[in-house]
């Protein structure tokens, strides 16, 4: 009898670091950078508040990645209930009831969510896009209206109604040239039917006031007043709803009390609903659960994601007023997300929140939040470059101006510009790249702009840290002030 011989093959050799950059370059997709411009720093692994380098070296990342590792990089708790997950689960889809999806649902309704009284239903989904995409879909269902109010230089996502919704122009699938002028955006992008309204800018307002205390027409802010106008002229009985961050995560606009309040004023005086995008903002970034709970309002749809498993696994949700929750449980939603509510990444959401609600993070960021906001005025103060730090908790941003008292930027068209050309001079790729020196990731995405935003476990030392970065690369970007 003839017998086949097996041979136990050789487990395969893991690549090396030169092959793996050779791979990335030859077979990857590449964003932000165009292949005469890439230049990566290969990542070995992740640990705590830092990424370490190929050859070992930690970089403190006080970005916390997209804003978004608020319990910190490879938290042991979320870790540990992935891998108990991984044990009894592999795919099911949103349709199956397990008790990761209804833990998480509960732990945001109930327990997060619950003293304010508001909170009906979540619905999971996987990114920041898809939570945008799935709340637009929800207000017009809603509503049957058609139109979507959203304002400049928000940052909602890359897909058609979330995309349609951001207005930083270049940040929303644009192609530009890093040699020429050239630029390339999407045919038909965005869609029609969202209409942007101007900004709460007070560093920069386009009426030429000082802020929200001198800016009252009829007895709202001239931003909002701008805002009903462009609700009258569409008709409200056509617009489904109002989209905004309350910090612009992209641009980093805070918006003041007297907006916000304003805001949820004029959108119940005309039966519009409110949506609060909290992608960036939610679990505890700002120093409370939520940013909509600083001005003492409640919305009616609220997309989240990142914090809600600090990006552990792709996870994200959308939560609807009690009132809508109603209304969509009279009907069959035909509707289904492959990885909605996928048993290991709710795992994930039940241990991330879990975890905060233990530590109470968003006390935490809230309490390092005024010790990195003190820090920041301090380079304010210090230095030529720095034209206003503004914030709330961990989240923050500085504006880069070549004169202080003109408010002059180093990019004139500062929010609105293009993105083509050679962009390594903008103040925050400039910086940026300064920073990285001292083995501090920092940077932004306006080009007029620093955004800060270390994971909710940041210690005073690491803050300590990044400011000694901050403070070299602004200086040298002093040398560049008039």
């Amino acid at each position: 009898m003839q017998t086949t011989e097996f041979h136990k093959e050789e487990t395969p050799k893991k690549p090396t670091w030169d092959q793996v950059i050779e791979w990335d370059k030859k077979y990857c997709f590449h964003v932000e950078k165009a292949l005469s411009e890439w230049s990566p720093i290969p990542i070995a692994g992740c640990e705590g508040n830092h990424i370490i380098d190929a050859n070992g070296n930690k970089i403190l990342d006080f970005l916390s990645g997209l804003i978004s590792v608020n319990a910190g990089q490879r938290n042991p708790k979320v870790v540990a209930a992935i891998k108990e997950a991984l044990d009894s689960y592999g795919y099911l889809w949103e349709f199956n009831t397990t008790p990761q999806k209804s833990h998480a649902a509960k732990l945001i309704v109930d327990d997060v969510l619950g003293k304010d009284g508001w909170a009906g239903r979540v619905h999971f989904v996987s990114s920041g896009s898809e939570a945008n995409e799935d709340a637009l879909q929800i207000a017009k269902l809603y509503t049957n209206r058609p139109y979507i109010i959203t304002r400049e230089y928000a940052y909602h996502g890359w897909t058609q109604g979330a995309g349609a919704c951001s207005r930083m122009n270049w940040w929303r699938g644009t192609l530009t040239s890093p040699t020429t002028n050239e630029r390339r955006t999407i045919p038909g992008f965005p869609a029609e039917g969202y209409f942007p309204a101007t900004a709460p800018f007070c560093y920069r307002c386009p009426y030429g006031f000082s802020g929200p205390e001198e800016c009252q027409v009829g007895g709202q802010v001239s931003c909002l007043n701008d805002m009903e106008h462009l609700i009258l002229s569409l008709g409200p009985e056509n617009v489904a709803a109002v989209i905004t961050e309350l910090i612009s995560g992209g641009s980093l606009v805070i918006s003041p009390k007297e907006w916000v309040q304003g805001l949820r004023k004029l959108t119940k005086k005309y039966g519009i609903l409110l949506i609060d995008d909290e992608v960036m903002t939610g679990f505890g970034r700002t120093g409370t659960w939520f940013c909509y709970q600083h001005f003492g309002i409640t919305p009616d749809i609220m997309p989240m994601a990142k914090g809600i498993v600090s990006s552990a696994l792709p996870a994200a949700g959308v939560v609807v007023s009690k009132e809508i929750a109603s209304f969509f449980d009279q009907y069959r939603w035909w509707h289904a997300i492959t990885f909605s509510s996928h048993p290991i990444a709710m795992a994930a959401c039940v241990a991330n929140i879990n975890y905060m609600i233990e530590e109470n993070l968003p006390a935490r960021s809230e309490r390092l939040g005024n010790y990195l906001g003190k820090r920041l005025m301090e380079m304010e103060e210090k230095h030529k470059c720095v034209g206003f730090a503004s914030g709330m908790g961990l989240f923050w941003g500085l504006e880069i101006v070549r004169n202080k008292k003109t408010k002059e930027p180093f990019i004139k068209e500062d929010r609105n510009v293009t993105g083509a050309g050679d962009v390594s001079d903008w103040p925050n790729n400039f910086i940026q790249a300064k920073a990285i020196e001292k083995g501090v990731l920092l940077g932004g995405f306006a080009p007029n702009c620093i955004r800060l935003g270390p994971a909710l476990t940041v210690t005073e030392q690491e803050i300590d840290t990044a400011i000694d970065a901050l403070d070299y690369a602004l200086t040298a970007m002093d040398g560049k002030c008039e």
